[in-house]
């Protein structure tokens, strides 16, 4: 049983259709690292809007896993960018990036075991 995910659900949500999961989470794996660092960037750079963008497209990404931690993790992040008060905001980056590695490393055993 996955801990980063709901599986039954997730399964419901693709029609158990695992070739287009499989797709979905290469996807999630490529695209979401870029994403991530440019969270740091704008944080580094002190720039709110940045931040608060870029962590809504990656809360976007993770909604589609049935992922509720991590979901969280992406939405505390774009909170911080919205409230324009970026002190918190490392290290909920680096919780966010812990939680979206344990999701996509859990996601890809999950997906190879269903082959």
């Amino acid at each position: 049983m996955a801990n980063n995910f709901d599986e039954a659900e997730l399964l419901d949500r693709v029609d158990n259709d695992v070739a287009f999961l499989t797709e979905t989470v290469s996807m999630l794996t490529v695209e979401s690292p870029p994403l991530l660092e440019q969270v740091r960037t704008a944080v580094s750079a002190g720039d709110a809007a940045a931040v608060a963008r870029h962590a809504h497209a990656l809360k976007g990404m993770i909604a589609n896993f049935c992922a509720a931690q991590a979901h969280a993790a992406a939405q505390r992040v774009e909170q911080f960018g919205k409230s324009g008060d970026l002190t918190a905001a490392p290290a909920a980056v680096q919780t966010l990036h812990d939680d979206l590695d344990s999701l996509t490393q859990e996601l890809l055993k999950f997906v190879k075991a269903k082959s």
